[in-house]
């Protein structure tokens, strides 16, 4: 007959089991389409150019131009688009404050330190990459972002003057995580594996009980 201790040894393996599966993440949800995002402007008049001029070949890297419309003011470019579910966000990211900005021989038209600046937001909340042109020298960075987040990456500007800030982004690249269980997911998992273990118990027993009457 089957002991109490090996029904329950098997209930739990089965509920780990019944809860490693909530973990698994979405499958064919780790793509996202750059092309799909949109350029938001405040009080700028920033463009994208896709691909970057840098990275004709990469298919998900952008050249994202900041606003210098003229006006004086503050203004921002942000590039936008939405989390398809929850993950992080991977990409290598440089920054020059000359314009045209990426061409060679560089250009000598260059904006000041600190007057235009450059970053990602996610859910509307900015984090500053730099306002200093990094001259060419690229850096791998990674965010977070929830499912439905909108984010991005962004440019912004002082006053609108001089010459813009360019961001450019490449390998972007999107790894979807695991979403954390509901409260209640691994007591339904460990309640449906008791229940299934009690039910072979009682099958067994009723087995045994049948060969001992014969």
């Amino acid at each position: 007959m089957i002991s109490l201790r090996t029904t329950l040894q098997r209930a739990t393996g089965v509920a780990s089991l019944l809860y490693a599966l909530t973990l698994i993440p979405a499958a064919n949800a780790s793509l996202i389409n750059i092309a799909a995002f949109s350029v938001v402007n405040t009080n700028a008049d920033g463009t994208v150019a896709l691909p970057s001029v840098l990275f004709p070949a990469d298919s998900q890297s952008f050249d994202l131009i900041g606003g210098n419309n003229g006006s004086g003011l503050t203004g921002q470019t942000e590039f936008v688009g939405m989390a398809p579910t929850a993950g992080i966000v991977q990409f290598v990211w440089s920054y020059t404050s000359c314009f045209p900005g990426n061409v060679q021989p560089p250009s000598a038209a260059c904006d000041d330190a600190g007057l235009d600046w450059a970053g990602f937001v996610v859910n509307h909340i900015l984090t500053q990459f730099t306002d200093t042109d990094t001259n060419g020298a690229a850096t791998s960075a990674q965010f977070a972002v929830s499912a439905g987040s909108a984010f991005g990456w962004y440019v912004g500007t002082v006053d609108n003057e001089g010459e813009p800030g360019t961001l450019t982004v490449s390998s972007v690249s999107f790894t979807p995580v695991a979403s954390t269980p509901e409260p209640g997911t691994l007591s339904l998992c460990v309640a449906c594996a008791l229940a299934f273990a009690a039910t072979r118990r009682s099958i067994a027993t009723t087995m045994f009980q049948k060969r001992r009457t014969k």
